[in-house]
């Protein structure tokens, strides 16, 4: 037999191995599952997890969950372990996750030592390595002051302390899979969750299941709706357009679509051979961009603030850092001048807000990618934008002030 048959054999024999490998490692694992009295099931719906809704839940428009495994701990507390994963919201996130049941539900709460989770929200108490983020002070506090002592223990794990409340479960991510180790991380957990006993005067009711998005209750899940290309600026050419995760909001009366669009282009290639022959074919491309659109119930002057739109004439202000970060056209000179006052430029700069441009109904972000993280710093741009527009302004528009006006 010649070399290379020989090492064909070679590669079959150790591919063979390594499967039985792993297949002896799944059986073992499964069996160490089921000898505790838990059930594991491989490809559960993601419906599993619809009553989680805090990051790393409630993020992101692409979800998936897989290996779930629940049961109840050695004092009887029911738990879930499992693989969860997400993207559009921010690094591509995919960690173990074991969510343990608490005697009540609380409001969103995190509980982290070196860094917190990305997309969460509330005001912080921090102090001795440990951090405490709530959208409620006083539970925040509360919180800080009950686990002190209990989660002394998962600090040393190697996901380390980065732990949330969700409705009436304590959750840990980056948690470990293997049976005897979540064991033990499970030993550690219980004692933070028995803190929070005392905390039932901050009770919620449970969250409603479903596929929501974390501090937006108005965001759904539409999917594709190529309607709304007829709506926001976008690429006209090649063909075969469409929209793919579109997410729709709606929130004082401003409505939101942000999506990814896809469509073809198709362009001609000629190659020549050595005999002097040409060939000509055609090659099909995809293309996609990100679109980041709102819909206003009342139409604005035309106004790009670094916003991709040719507006009319550029317009400079006093602040010399307003004028380094954005560039602004405007339509009438004097309606930018009066709605991009000393203060909106100072709250501009202050959040880092995002350009943008305004096109009689029509406010379009020019993103990047679509990101939600970055969609929803859009949407709150928009609005805060719109209320420090002075009064004036919208009555020489002929337009209701926004009820929340900043002033």
């Amino acid at each position: 037999m010649s070399t290379i048959g020989w090492v064909g054999i070679a590669i079959a024999v150790v591919g063979v191995a390594v499967g039985v490998f792993f297949l002896v490692r799944h059986r073992r694992y499964v069996a160490a599952v089921t000898a505790r009295g838990w059930t594991r099931v491989a490809h559960p719906g993601l419906e599993s997890c619809f009553d989680l809704q805090a990051p790393p839940f409630g993020l992101g428009y692409e979800r998936d969950l897989s290996d779930l495994v629940s049961g109840s701990t050695a004092s009887g507390t029911p738990f879930r372990s499992f693989k969860y994963s997400y993207r559009g919201a921010g690094p591509r996130f995919s960690e173990r996750v074991v969510a343990l049941q608490l005697p009540c539900a609380l409001p969103s709460t995190f509980i982290a030592g070196k860094r917190h989770r990305v997309g969460i929200a509330g005001q912080e108490v921090a102090g001795d390595g440990l951090s405490v983020v709530c959208a409620v002070p006083e539970l925040a506090a509360a919180v800080f002051a009950a686990v002190g002592p209990a989660v002394s223990g998962l600090v040393a794990t190697e996901g380390g302390l980065n732990l949330s409340i969700d409705g009436n479960h304590l959750v840990a991510v980056d948690t470990p899979k293997q049976p005897d180790d979540l064991e033990a991380f499970l030993a550690l957990l219980e004692p933070v969750a028995r803190s929070l006993t005392g905390l039932s005067g901050f009770a919620v009711g449970l969250p409603v299941p479903g596929f929501t998005f974390f501090g937006r209750p108005d965001w759904q899940l539409v999917g594709t709706d190529d309607a709304v290309l007829d709506y926001y600026p976008r690429r006209h050419g090649g063909y075969a357009h469409r929209t793919e995760d579109l997410v729709r909001g709606s929130r004082d009366g401003i409505r939101l679509d942000a999506f990814e669009h896809h469509w073809k282009e198709d362009h001609t290639e000629t190659t020549t051979d050595a005999n002097g022959n040409t060939q000509t074919r055609t090659v099909t491309e995809n293309k996609s961009e990100a679109i980041c659109g709102f819909l206003l119930p009342f139409s604005l002057p035309a106004l790009s603030i670094d916003g991709g739109l040719w507006a009319g004439r550029k317009v400079k202000f006093e602040s010399i850092d307003f004028n380094k970060e954005y560039s602004v056209r405007a339509a009438n000179s004097k309606f930018a001048s009066d709605v991009i006052h000393p203060r909106m430029m100072e709250w501009m700069l202050a959040s880092g807000a995002p350009g943008f441009a305004v096109d009689g109904q029509v406010v379009s972000f020019p993103v990047g990618v679509h990101d939600l993280l970055q969609v929803g710093a859009c949407e709150d741009t928009l609005h805060g934008f719109l209320r420090r527009i002075p009064r004036f302004v919208w009555q020489d528009l002929g337009l209701t002030p926004p009820t929340n006006l900043i002033e």
